[in-house]
């Protein structure tokens, strides 16, 4: 791998995130926790991290000097995890922004963060979990085994940060196609419900995603441009 050089394995761990910003810069590290007791999502969402049922992890990077690759960095992680689990599923696709679902639910998160010095990448997968476990979770959700995907998980940790490493070459050197991740993100002709922070919602037909990394929404009275830390969005069922 060209960017990837150390992984590091740690019992409990707040957030693989904040672990990586507290420790001195250290690019091409990786530090893969068994579980996080304050794990976190998109939006300040908290993530539940219970003990050896995923793979939590998070990858420090030198910060890019390219603003366009900065601008497409969780358009470019988000297709390099869902490529993964499609060797195994043809089924998983991509939630706007990075959200990895199948029939609806949710399999994986990803957090990148960009510092002044440093980007992070978190990524959690739900690798073990059962029925049960979901129950603790606000939105539906499911896991490798729940799917009928049974691998070990240093295994699966190979498969991911291999993909993730490729994927941020490519995003760097200027080979990352919005396109790509256009086709593993089947929201474009339809006709979304954008949420807003403050309790605002609108309507509008999706027409992809810029290479800003922008979603394209239609509203009928004029064009969105939405950057995924403003909204939620859902497709509506017609």
């Amino acid at each position: 791998m060209k960017h990837i050089s150390k992984v590091v394995y740690l019992d409990k761990v707040d957030s693989t995130n904040e672990y990586l910003k507290r420790i001195s810069v250290e690019h091409g590290l990786c530090i893969v926790a068994n579980y996080q007791t304050k794990g976190r999502g998109r939006r300040g969402k908290s993530w539940i991290s219970l003990k050896g049922k995923g793979l939590y992890l998070s990858v420090l990077f030198r910060k890019p000097s390219s603003l366009d690759s900065i601008k497409l960095l969780s358009l470019a992680m988000g297709t390099a995890v869902v490529r993964v689990l499609r060797s195994f599923k043809e089924a998983f696709y991509l939630k706007w922004p990075n959200d990895v679902c199948i029939k609806g639910k949710k399999i994986c998160g990803i957090l990148p963060e960009v510092l002044k010095d440093r980007v992070i990448v978190g990524i959690g997968v739900n690798m073990y979990h059962s029925e049960s476990d979901f129950s603790l979770i606000d939105q539906p959700t499911t896991s490798l085994s729940a799917e009928g995907i049974s691998i070990d998980r240093d295994e699966f940790l190979g498969m991911i940060l291999t993909s993730v490493d490729t994927y941020f070459d490519r995003l760097i050197s200027g080979k990352f196609n919005v396109d790509e991740y256009e086709s593993l993100c089947p929201l474009k002709g339809k006709r979304v419900v954008i949420a807003k922070d403050k309790g605002k919602s609108f309507e509008g037909i999706c027409l992809g995603v810029d290479m800003d990394g922008c979603l394209i929404v239609d509203t009928g009275l004029g064009i969105e441009r939405l950057i995924s830390s403003d909204v939620s969005i859902r497709v509506k069922d017609v």
